[in-house]
């Protein structure tokens, strides 16, 4: 069975295969992902977060593009936003 935490890896060729019902409902800390691609020296093509935007931000937009799906009308700090309902 497939961790709904994540992280997923996957390479270009491998199918994209996510968890059946992933949970959540706020209070999101994003920064312990930017940590954890810092200390795994890892630097994405793009970071793709699916989100309310209700959480705590890392200060500083990191080197690489950032996504942000989200539902609802809390704000991001940085990055690309994408409103997924109205």
């Amino acid at each position: 069975m497939l961790d709904a935490r994540g992280p997923w890896h996957y390479r270009s060729w491998e199918p994209l295969v996510v968890p059946g019902e992933i949970h959540g409902g706020g209070g999101t800390g994003f920064v312990p992902v930017f940590d954890w691609l810092a200390e795994c020296r890892l630097r994405p093509d793009l970071l793709l977060c699916f989100t309310d935007a209700e959480g705590d931000f890392r200060q500083r937009q990191p080197d690489f593009p950032v996504i942000w799906l989200v539902k609802g009308r809390a704000p991001v700090p940085w990055g690309e936003r994408i409103q997924l309902n109205d």
